[in-house]
């Protein structure tokens, strides 16, 4: 519920604000220094063009200790910035992303320690600096509130009522739309018929889940199924996108405001034995699939437990 519920169905319009991105790769080595690879991809700032450059949508890390290369397409630019680090070190930052008027949106924070002779793990946290319900995950209006009392039956649609619905609800489908995982929202951006009805398979059972945690056996199950397929249904109408007004002129092309998809991946010589990513049998690597806005409730940390040879 609040407008997180509503983003998956305008996803397809993320593509309209430029898709910078950034894989980030941390390998730890036998001994257990680790290096930080992070490759950054965008358009080139230049003259004239639609939508933010690399450089309005991150902060580059810079100094002595990164490796610093570039490449250039005839579409986007691609930064690879790598650096060496000892066991225990730790970075702040290098993973920074703006927001508006270059305003940090999301920082950074990660670190490889030592757990046993041979055992290390890696944590990474993310963290939201922007202002909140600028997330897409906003206030109540007084039309989204109105909906909600609307779907329950009488007698369970009060203010508080439908505040804790709404927290409930937002906690358990701000991962679920921004990741880490298989966000829906990556869905969305190429298959938006696809990405409306994985919504209203997942999205449907947490709001179930929600609606039973919230009211137990206040509402029979045939209460909670009509509750849940009257709000998927408004959220999807409510949510499509009108006509833009020609007299607004154009979209700012500095900004970075937009989605960002990011990647995380994290490598070893030796085993993953325990992790809250997901383990790519193949190649043995661990790997998390999100965007900024997973962190704009809470803090996002990413884990990963390596056992060397």
């Amino acid at each position: 519920m609040r407008r997180a519920y509503l983003v998956l169905c305008i996803a397809a319009l993320a593509a309209l604000g430029g898709c910078a991105r950034a894989r980030i790769t941390t390998e730890i080595k036998a001994k257990g220094a680790w290096t930080r690879t992070i490759s950054f991809t965008g358009q080139e700032k230049k003259e004239g063009q639609m939508g933010p450059s690399l450089d309005d949508v991150f902060v580059i890390p810079t100094g002595a200790a990164w490796k610093a290369q570039q490449t250039k397409s005839d579409k986007d630019m691609t930064k690879v910035l790598e650096r060496t680090l000892r066991v225990g070190d730790s970075v702040d930052g290098d993973v920074s992303i703006k927001g508006d008027g270059n305003n940090l949106q999301l920082v950074n924070k990660v670190t490889v320690r030592r757990l046993a002779p041979k055992r290390f793990e890696y944590t990474e946290t993310l963290m939201w600096k922007a202002p909140k319900g600028s997330g897409g995950i906003g206030e109540l209006k007084p039309e989204q509130l109105a909906e909600i009392k609307a779907a329950l039956p009488p007698g369970l649609g009060t203010d508080e009522n439908v505040r804790a619905l709404a927290d409930k609800a937002t906690g358990m489908m701000v991962p679920l739309i921004f990741g880490p995982g298989d966000p829906l929202l990556a869905v969305g951006l190429m298959h938006p018929d696809l990405a409306e009805r994985r919504a209203s398979q997942r999205i449907g059972t947490l709001m179930m889940s929600a609606l039973e945690q919230q009211f137990g056996d206040k509402m029979t199950v045939e209460q909670r199924k009509s509750a849940v397929r009257r709000l998927i249904e408004g959220s999807f109408a409510s949510a499509r996108p009108s006509q833009p007004d020609p007299s607004a002129g154009p979209p700012d092309k500095s900004s970075s405001s937009g989605l960002t998809p990011l990647m995380f991946i994290v490598k070893t010589p030796g085993k993953v034995v325990s992790s809250n990513g997901e383990l790519d049998e193949l190649t043995g690597e661990v790997y998390w699939a999100l965007f900024p806005e997973a962190a704009s409730l809470r803090d996002v940390t990413l884990t990963a437990v390596c056992e060397l040879p």
